[in-house]
Formats: C-alpha cells, sequence, structure tokens
C-alpha cells in the first residue's frame, strides 16, 4: 500500500514538472514577442521625422508645397503622434502582465498591437518619402538654377560667335533663346520663394524645351554648310563644265543637264528657307539627295571625258578587225563549199560560218553608224564605247570559232589519208592471220573462230567501200576504223589461242605415248583426238592435260612452259 502512494506522488510531480516546463517556455515565448513588438516601436522613434520637419521648414517653402508640408504636419501631429504614445502605453501595460495569470491571453494582445504598429511604420514611411521629396526638389532646384544659367550662356556664346553658321535662322534661334531665359526667369522665382511642385512644372517643360533647341544649335550648322558652301561651288563649276564640253560636241546620257542643274540650284534654296524657319524635318535626306544627285551629273560628264580617247583608238582598229574578219569569213566559206564536194561536214560547220557572217555584218553596221554619229557630232561616246567594245570582244570570238573551224576541216584529207594506210595495214594483217592458220594444216576451224574471222574481213570491206565513197563521211571513217582495229586485236588473240592449243596438244599427245600401258591415258588420248577431229581444239587440250596431270602431276606445266620459253 505504501508503494502505491509513493508512485502516485511520483507520478504527481512528473505530471507538475511537465507543466511547469510548459509555463516556463510559453512566457519565455511571449516575452520575445514583446521584444520583437517593442522593437517594431522604437524603429518609428529612430525615422527622427520631427527633426526632419524642422530642415524642411527651414528650406521656407510656399504655394502648393506650403500646403503638402503643412497638411503633412498636421497628420502627424493628429494622427501619427497620439497613436504612437498610445501604443507605447498598451506595449507597457502587456509587459506588466507577462508574470500573472493573464499570460496566456497575452499573445494574441501582442500579435493585434504588432500589426497596428506596422500599419502606423508605413504612414510615417510614407510621410519621410515626402519631406524627402521636398528637400531634393530644393537641391535639384538649386542645381538646375546654376546649370541652365551656364547652358544659357554657352547658348549666346555660340550663337553670337558663330551667327554666320546660322544664316537667318539666328533671329528664331534667339527669339527660341529669349522665351527659354524668360521661363527660367519664373522657374527661379518660384523655386527662390519655395514653390517646388510649381517650379518643377516650370523645369520639367524647361529641360525639354532646352533640350529642342541645343538640338537645333548643333544641326543647323551641319545642314545650312554644304547649302551655302558646297553645292553652290559644285552647281557653278556643273554648269561651267557642261557649257564647256558641249562647246566641244560632246554629248551625255543625262538629258537636259542645265535644267537639272537649276532645279537643284531651286531645291538649294527651299533647303534654305525651311533652315530659316527651323523646319529641319526631311533637310537632311534633301541634302543628300542633293549630293547624289551632284555626285551622279559629275559622273556622267567624266565618263564621256573619259571615253572620247577610248572611242577614238578603238574606232581606229576596229574598221580593220571588221574588215579582216568578214574576209577570213569569206574564205572559209569558199573552203568549206569546196569541201563539201567530196566530204560530209558533220559538224554544222556551213551553218556555224553562215550565223558568223551575219553577225560581222550586223556588227559594221553599228559601227558604221556609230562612225557617222561621231561625224555628225550627235555620238554618246560611253554608249559608242560600250557597244563597240562588246563588238571587239564579239570579233575576238568569231575568229577564234573561224580558226576551230578552219583546223578541223584542213585535217579531213590529211585523215582520209591516214584512213588508206590503215585500211591497207588491216588487210594485210587479215591475211597474215589467215597464212598462220593455214600453215596448222588443221583439219578445220572452229565455227565461232570463222564467223568472228568472216566479220573482221567483212568490216575491212565496209571501211574500204567508205573510203572509195565519191564523198567521204570522215565521222563514219573514224568509227570504223576503231571498230576494225578492236576486232583485230580480238581475232589475233583467237587465232593464237588456237594455235596454241594445237602445239600443246600434239606434244602432249607425243609424250603420252610414253604411258601405253595406262589404260587411262589411253582413253584419255582417244577422247583427245576425237575433239581434235571435231575442231574442238581447247577442248582436246583440257581432255589430255587432266589425263597426264592425275598420273604425272607437274607434267603439263613442265611441257607448257617449255613450249611458251621456246615461242618467246
Amino acid at each position: 500500500m505504501d508503494k502505491l502512494v509513493f508512485q502516485i506522488i511520483i507520478g504527481i510531480l512528473i505530471v507538475l514538472a511537465i507543466i511547469l516546463a510548459g509555463l516556463y517556455y510559453y512566457q519565455k515565448r511571449v516575452i520575445r514577442q514583446y521584444e520583437q513588438v517593442d522593437m517594431q516601436l522604437k524603429k518609428i522613434s529612430d525615422m527622427k521625422i520631427e527633426q526632419q520637419f524642422e530642415k524642411v521648414d527651414q528650406l521656407s517653402v510656399t504655394g502648393d508645397s506650403q500646403e503638402q508640408l503643412t497638411k503633412l504636419k498636421k497628420e502627424f501631429k493628429e494622427k501619427i503622434v497620439p497613436q504612437e504614445k498610445k501604443l507605447a502605453d498598451q506595449l507597457k501595460t502587456a509587459k506588466s502582465l507577462i508574470h500573472t495569470s493573464k499570460l496566456f491571453t497575452l499573445s494574441g494582445k501582442l500579435s493585434d498591437l504588432s500589426t497596428v504598429i506596422q500599419s502606423l511604420s508605413d504612414q510615417c514611411l510614407q510621410v519621410k518619402s515626402a519631406l524627402h521629396h521636398l528637400e531634393e526638389l530644393h537641391r535639384a532646384h538649386k542645381q538646375a538654377i546654376d546649370q541652365i544659367k551656364q547652358r544659357y550662356r554657352h547658348f549666346h556664346h555660340v550663337l553670337d560667335e558663330k551667327s554666320f553658321e546660322y544664316g537667318d535662322s539666328i533671329k528664331v534661334l534667339n527669339n527660341q533663346l529669349d522665351d527659354l531665359e524668360q521661363q527660367y526667369d519664373r522657374f527661379t522665382k518660384l523655386s527662390r520663394s519655395g514653390d517646388y511642385d510649381a517650379a518643377q512644372q516650370v523645369l520639367t517643360d524647361l529641360k525639354k524645351e532646352n533640350q529642342h533647341l541645343a538640338e537645333l544649335i548643333d544641326q543647323v550648322p551641319k545642314l545650312y554648310k554644304p547649302l551655302i558652301a558646297e553645292f553652290p561651288t559644285q552647281l557653278d563649276e556643273l554648269a561651267s563644265g557642261y557649257k564647256q564640253l558641249a562647246s566641244q560636241n560632246y554629248r551625255f546620257t543625262t538629258d537636259n543637264i542645265p535644267g537639272k542643274i537649276n532645279q537643284l540650284r531651286q531645291l538649294c534654296q527651299e533647303n534654305l528657307e525651311q533652315i530659316n524657319r527651323l523646319e529641319l524635318d526631311g533637310v537632311e535626306n534633301s541634302n543628300k539627295d542633293i549630293a547624289d544627285q551632284i555626285d551622279d551629273l559629275y559622273a556622267t560628264m567624266q565618263s564621256e571625258i573619259d571615253a572620247q580617247p577610248q572611242v577614238k583608238h578603238l574606232m581606229g582598229v576596229l574598221g580593220e578587225f571588221i574588215t579582216h574578219a568578214a574576209r577570213q569569213n569569206n574564205e572559209l566559206t569558199a573552203e568549206l563549199d569546196r569541201l563539201s564536194i567530196n566530204y560530209t561536214l558533220n559538224n554544222h560547220e556551213i551553218e556555224t560560218t553562215r550565223s558568223l557572217n551575219e553577225q560581222i555584218i550586223n556588227i559594221k553596221k553599228e559601227y558604221e553608224d556609230d562612225r557617222e554619229a561621231i561625224k555628225n557630232h550627235t555620238a554618246i561616246y560611253s554608249q559608242v564605247l560600250a557597244r563597240q567594245s562588246k563588238n571587239d570582244q564579239s570579233l575576238t570570238e568569231i575568229e577564234k570559232q573561224q580558226a576551230k573551224i578552219n583546223d578541223e576541216v584542213a585535217k579531213l584529207q590529211g585523215d582520209q589519208q591516214r584512213a588508206e594506210q590503215m585500211l591497207q595495214k588491216y588487210s594485210t594483217r587479215l591475211r597474215t592471220t589467215r597464212r598462220q592458220v593455214e600453215r596448222l594444216n588443221l583439219p578445220g576451224l572452229p565455227k565461232d573462230y570463222l564467223n568472228y574471222f568472216f566479220g573482221v574481213s567483212d568490216e575491212i570491206k565496209r571501211l574500204a567501200d567508205e573510203l572509195q565513197k565519191y564523198k567521204v563521211n570522215m565521222d563514219e571513217v573514224t568509227k570504223q576504223l576503231i571498230i576494225v582495229e578492236s576486232d583485230l586485236e580480238t581475232l589475233g588473240e583467237k587465232t593464237s589461242d588456237i594455235y596454241d592449243s594445237v602445239e600443246l596438244t600434239e606434244r602432249l599427245q607425243q609424250y603420252a605415248n610414253r604411258f601405253s600401258d595406262n589404260q587411262k591415258i589411253v582413253t584419255a588420248a582417244a577422247k583427245s583426238q576425237e575433239e581434235f577431229n571435231k575442231f574442238n581444239y581447247t577442248a582436246s587440250l583440257e581432255t589430255i592435260a587432266t589425263a597426264l596431270e592425275e598420273v604425272e602431276p607437274g607434267s603439263y606445266k613442265r611441257i607448257e612452259d617449255s613450249y611458251y620459253h621456246e615461242k618467246q
């Protein structure tokens, strides 16, 4: 019984210990929560908003800025300061409850206080930002007053010292500068009186217009200079140059150059008037277009000056070139007419030569027309140069084609003679082959060999017939020569095969006589002779050779090597 009581007491003590430990840690968490909320409230005090109000008061603001400052002060004193004091009192009360029985309700109250303090902190930050904005405006305006004043001093210096670079636009620029200086005076008064918001509106417009004036002051000289110092001089030079060249009978690819020069003068004047009104849109592109047109006119005149001596030289040599090409074409035509009687011309030589003649006629006509135009002072030299340079290249190509045709047809007679010599050679080779076979005294020849032999013979006859025609087709002759040459080579190989087979068969038959007691050899010799009598000489050789190799290996190879060695 005592033991049970003791265990119950121990259990109660453990439970109490757990409860006390939980209470201790909960109390610690609430203390940390209190400290965090307290830190939030202290941060509001650390913003030192009252000191910032004192600094802004020293700026002596007026107008809209004064109204804004008054509103901020009222909001700060009537709302923020009382609420901050109230929150401090609530937080102090919460601290006193940490060690009481109300500890368990304190965490929620601290959370509510944290939310309210955060809202108050946001309001303080807005006030602080507004005050900072007023301070920044004051500093910015003070800086702007000095910078703009210095900038206007620079504008006056440029417009006074370099007025010659602006023409009549100088008046409009000075008027704009005067207007800006009046706006600057208004901005200065508003800023110094402390009406920063009103001054800021003036300053925003002033900066934009100052930048626009600076761009005008920079752009006008760049646009004005070519219109005054460059284009007029160039146009005068073009007008003078045209007049001089025209008096020397030059003609140009561009029509009415004086009229174009006057148009460019008028365009220059229109651009100057736009600049004087400070209407600069499109002037830069227009100036570029004027410069391009002036360059084109210079190039047009220069191309005629450059072309004139080249035309003079080319027209001098081209006449002889045309005459030579025409004479050469006539001679080639006559030669082709002569050769066409005895030869078939397969490469359109006559048609090509006729086409070349038409080209020469057209070139001659263009040459005569240009020569007449030069004589009548109506020629445009650059066009004549381009046309006759092309004709010069065409004549060079015509002569190359004439030479090629001439070289090809010049070989016809020589090719015919060589073909006749080859015919004679092929006929001799065929007869030699026939005699070689006849000397073997064979019982006959294989049918395929005879067919091939007579086929080659017929080819040689066709070649002879082709060469004996009244009008020889050398392309056909050349093709026939190639065929006969190849077939004669094959016939020679077939003849050698028969000759070698016959000779080797006879030697093997004689060697086989040594094995008259060997039935296999006797049978093979008889079979070989039978094939020989049927003109199957290759089969005859294979039959006896195979039997000898079986009886005496290496015998056939030895006899074969001996035969070819003697044949060499």
